[in-house]
């Protein structure tokens, strides 16, 4: 008999409507602890990128993709502010910085709710954030930010490439992207479990004490690759898609995922259809008269 806790008792749901968050802490969570500088004038954390290499128009490519944020007050960035209000309410209490994003299936989501998530974080101004794709195919976050083919993380656990090789801004401030590259072939999964990479993951959580980490893993039921990485993770979010993601893959993903620590999960909806343009009522009737009009053959 399964004892393990259903998937609605150990998370609390962040409900994603373009995508909207709705969910408050657990009952019982200790506060935020107050940093020692609060009551310093706020001044917005500049990074000066000298090894990390930038990437010219990235984030016009990137804005250009349906569903990802932009630096406005609209619906979506506004749902993922309070999103990232949330996990960093939720990460200082228990002292973590490094999610890791999965979700049960492929989907139209997961990923850009890192992506989005990021852009988030990378907004606060006194935080810096690390996108980490680990997708190690070559078919994850790099395809967003126009990368396809270039070295990543892969090539780092693989070779030995250096990380400051890999690391490139996308023209976002207190934003940094690890692609994941296209070394890791078959033995994604194995490469995402060795000692290079649990070393790497320490690394990257404790070299900067104001950077938030986030980690884009492969679906849990599509690949191993997830379950070979989230011993590293101190958390995961997991995104499920609203009409799409069946009960029998919540139930499998909950069995996954019970021995790691979840801070919640995002539901996506699917992009809605475009509607059909509405002309106004005159074009529609200048329209009818045109069709219903007598048509003369010219003999000339």
């Amino acid at each position: 008999m399964n004892d393990a806790p259903t998937l609605a008792q150990r998370l609390h749901v962040l409900r994603q409507g373009a995508e909207q968050a709705t969910a408050a802490p657990p009952d019982g969570a200790a506060a935020p602890p107050r940093d020692a500088d609060a009551a310093a004038p706020a001044a917005p954390l500049h990074v000066d990128y000298t090894a990390t290499r930038m990437l010219p128009g990235a984030l016009e490519r990137l804005q250009r993709t349906h569903g990802v944020v932009r630096p406005d007050r609209s619906e979506l960035a506004e749902a993922f502010k309070r999103l990232r209000s949330q996990l960093l309410q939720r990460l200082r209490s228990d002292g973590h910085s490094l999610v890791a994003v999965t979700s049960p299936r492929a989907m139209a989501g997961k990923s850009l709710t890192a992506v989005n998530l990021a852009l988030a974080v990378a907004a606060e101004l006194d935080r810096t954030v690390l996108l980490v794709d680990a997708d190690l195919s070559g078919k994850g976050l790099q395809n967003l930010f126009g990368l396809t083919g270039e070295p990543g993380l892969g090539d780092h656990l693989c070779h030995g490439k250096p990380l400051d090789e890999l690391l490139v801004n996308p023209g976002v401030p207190r934003f940094v992207l690890l692609p994941g590259g296209s070394s890791g072939g078959l033995a994604s999964a194995e490469l995402l479990g060795t000692r290079a990479m649990r070393q790497l993951g320490q690394e990257l959580k404790q070299r900067y004490p104001d950077r938030i980490v986030i980690i884009d893993l492969p679906p849990l039921l599509d690949a191993a690759d997830a379950l070979a990485f989230l011993p590293l993770a101190d958390t995961t979010l997991l995104v499920v898609e609203e009409h799409g993601t069946t009960v029998a893959d919540m139930e499998a993903a909950n069995e996954l995922l019970a021995p790691f620590n979840l801070v919640g999960a995002v539901m996506a909806r699917a992009h809605p259809e475009p509607r059909p343009l509405r002309r106004r009522w005159w074009h529609r009737l200048f329209r009818r008269r045109a069709e219903a009009a007598p048509r003369y053959a010219r003999t000339d």
